[in-house]
């Protein structure tokens, strides 16, 4: 890695060796990889590199000494522009479910959060202000509070301000699980009212939080609420998606297929959070990429199926609320420390441009803004250009349910 690359956080061209001693310690080494191959190569010509190098007639000495000095006075300049970790408020809005709890569990434990709120209704399996109880015993600087409302109330006018006031980050594991034999449009008229009661009090305690939805469907959801931040004149990138556990699946299941560590595999997966829209671009991943071409379709099967797979295991009797719970916790440490100066790159289901679908699954950069950057889809091979249509085709259905609903109604704070 020889070539230059311009770092998008300062501006400014850096060699390899420069880039990777000064993220060294930060990130993992995969994480400061994949970030360098999104840098832009600075371009010149050979001519140009060997006039330069001729006219600084700089020994090897010194061009070593600078190489080393650079990253480090980087390092010292960032540093004090970075947020102390541990200065965030975040609220998860359902913790008392079977999402919310393991969620919430995961939130008290990431060093960035300072306070958390468990907000749930009076009908929760537990009350909120138990799970708190149990979570403030954890030898975590973390200081956790419940929050009620009874059923059938406005959370914007019932609910304590102090709930989400402050807050940087509201998770929202709400909504009714999905019965047999019911539609798609059938679980949206429910849960599409209830993510919009929570919407509408982040709307008006904490405006510029993001909010991370792990409501289903995501797909009709998610443009929903967005278009209605959007109307209310905020800004609808603050409505993010959640999609992690699809990554998740597709990692762990290739690891599975591999016999390689899942931790050291990140296969992203683009589209939408249900069915076909689900699309696991494993070409992009090195270790994915050494799978038999033959066996790709049911592994993308698998990942597509893979809910089903968990609600057949419990009988029927539950979901992925752990592994879910988990996912929305990666995303959210992900957000968390992005805010703080750390950015982070994760897949998530928000507003784009990307396509010609107005929202859409990719890779999503985390900054101190929160979206800070959506990052095109990239290289797709034969398989993967076919699917993405189909993954669009279906979206797109999906799309407009939501942009209807956000056509109809209005956010009452």
């Amino acid at each position: 890695m020889a070539d230059r690359r311009v770092d998008p956080d300062d501006g400014a061209a850096y060699t390899w060796e420069e880039f990777s001693a000064f993220y060294k310690g930060k990130y993992k080494r995969k994480a400061v990889e994949e970030y360098w191959e999104e840098c832009k190569p600075v371009k010149k010509s050979k001519a140009k590199d060997k006039a330069k190098g001729a006219g600084k007639g700089e020994p090897k000495a010194k061009a070593k000494a600078k190489v080393k000095a650079e990253p480090k006075a980087k390092a010292k300049a960032k540093a004090k522009a970075r947020k102390p970790p541990g200065a965030f408020k975040v609220c998860v809005c359902g913790g008392a479910g079977g999402i919310g709890q393991p969620l919430s569990m995961f939130m008290a434990l990431d060093p960035n959060v300072k306070e958390l709120s468990v907000f749930d209704l009076n009908i929760a399996m537990v009350p909120p202000a138990g799970v708190a109880a149990d979570l403030g015993h954890l030898d975590k600087k973390s200081e956790v509070k419940g929050y009620v409302v009874e059923v059938g109330k406005a959370a914007v006018t019932e609910l304590d301000g102090e709930c989400l006031k402050g807050c940087s980050l509201v998770l929202i594991p709400a909504g009714m699980p999905r019965k047999p034999g019911q539609t798609r449009d059938d679980l949206f008229k429910i849960n599409a009212d209830i993510a919009k009661g929570l919407v509408e009090a982040c709307a008006k305690y904490c405006p510029e939080a993001i909010v991370a939805l792990i409501v289903n469907p995501v797909n009709s959801i998610v443009p929903a609420m967005a278009e209605l931040y959007k109307k209310k004149g905020l800004d609808p990138m603050k409505i993010v998606g959640v999609t992690t556990l699809d990554c998740v699946r597709a990692s762990k299941f290739v690891g599975q297929m591999t016999g390689k560590n899942p931790n050291f595999i990140n296969v992203p997966v683009i589209g939408g959070h249900a069915g076909v829209t689900i699309m696991p671009v494993f070409s992009q991943d090195k270790t994915a990429a050494t799978i038999d071409k033959d066996k790709i379709e049911a592994l993308d099967k698998r990942v597509q199926d893979a809910g089903t797979e968990v609600v057949e295991a419990k009988n029927g009797k539950g979901s992925a609320t752990l592994s879910m719970g988990y996912a929305g916790a990666r995303l959210g440490r992900s957000i968390l420390a992005g805010l703080a100066g750390r950015r982070r790159v994760e897949c998530a289901y928000v507003k784009s441009d990307i396509t010609d679908l107005p929202y859409f699954t990719s890779k999503v950069v985390f900054g101190e803004s929160g979206v800070q950057k959506v990052l095109p889809i990239g290289e797709l091979n034969e398989y993967e250009t076919t699917r993405l249509e189909a993954a669009k085709t279906a979206l797109k259905i999906e799309i407009e349910t939501g942009l209807k609903y956000a056509e109809a109604n209005e956010l009452n704070c």
